[in-house]
């Protein structure tokens, strides 16, 4: 799988791929700033970041927004302290943690645009 992982790679070209995956995380980036509930952690521009954002949404615990998004609408995420305690202990956001969702380049727009909808809809609930 190694094998074919690095010819993937090399038949798609890196370029490509860290240009898709730096637009689809822009557009994530964007959509959660849009949320009024919604804080986002790490680099505000998309020059300075990869296309994992961590963010956290009022009133609910990470888990809970992990599990909700899991349950209602089918997209997995990581929520909790991510093997990184000390950190969030200095963001703040101990004991909960944070949301951390990544894309990739087998993601779509559509997907982006998903997630987004579903955590407004969370927000809004």
């Amino acid at each position: 799988s190694l094998k074919e992982g690095l010819a993937f790679i090399r038949k798609t070209g890196r370029e490509s791929i860290h240009a898709h995956e730096s637009r689809l995380g822009e557009r994530l980036l964007n959509g959660l700033r849009e949320i009024p509930k919604v804080t986002i952690y790490g680099p505000s521009n998309n020059q300075n970041r990869v296309s994992t954002i961590s963010f956290g949404l009022e009133g609910y615990p990470s888990q809970d927004v992990g599990a909700i998004l899991d349950d209602s609408f089918d997209i997995a995420v990581r929520a909790g302290l991510h093997c990184a305690p000390y950190c969030h202990q200095k963001l703040g956001t101990y004991p909960d943690g944070t949301v951390r969702a990544s894309v990739g380049f087998f993601n779509t727009e559509a997907d982006v645009d998903t997630l987004i909808e579903a955590v407004k809809q969370i927000a809004s609930a």
